[in-house]
């Protein structure tokens, strides 16, 4: 079964208890990388992710140039995430969010993660606390790992089964290096 986006409201019932749900925290500018890395972790079966960028209460606030309403919303995609994973290109630096919700989630207890898109990234020092994930080959090891924290042995094979091998062409390509 695929993950889902807790973000969408229509899709927030059908979160199951027990799965990871990995918050995707990136720069608007990286929002295509975004949108493809999470349809990527969600057809890896039982793990969920949240995108912001579909999460309508937020966007509202956003449009609205609300502050509070903004922090709040980010804070619940936050606190029903079981990991966030820091989405980091070259723009990452200059985000005043992205450092605030690693603050948030670090003192969460969450698991923090750091996924660098294609090309030449120094990373700032805030993302060195994390767990570093060069491309998609450490990528779809972290996804395992993730998946093997669900306790279901058959599952953790299936899903080892399921992840696209980098043999020819990888959908994410273009976001990613190989990497790792």
């Amino acid at each position: 079964m695929a993950g889902i986006n807790r973000a969408l409201y229509e899709q927030r019932h059908l979160a199951k208890a027990g799965n990871p749900c990995i918050f995707l925290s990136h720069i608007s500018v990286d929002k295509s990388s975004a949108t493809a890395i999470g349809e990527y972790i969600k057809k890896q079966g039982d793990i969920d992710i949240y995108l912001d960028l579909n999460d309508e209460d937020l966007q509202s606030a956003v449009r609205r140039d609300d502050p509070t309403g903004i922090t709040r919303f980010i804070e619940q995609g936050l606190s029903s995430s079981t990991h966030i994973m820091c989405l980091v290109s070259a723009a990452t630096v200059g985000s005043w969010w992205v450092p605030y919700e690693l603050g948030f989630a670090k003192n969460g207890g969450k698991h923090l993660s750091t996924l660098k898109l294609k090309g030449e990234i120094t990373l700032p020092a805030y993302l060195k606390i994390s767990e570093i994930i060069p491309g998609t080959k450490t990528l779809n090891d972290f996804l395992t790992r993730v998946r093997q924290g669900l306790g279901k042995t058959a599952a953790v094979r299936s899903l080892t089964e399921t992840l696209i091998s980098h043999t020819i062409a990888h959908p994410l390509d273009q976001h990613l290096d190989f990497g790792g």
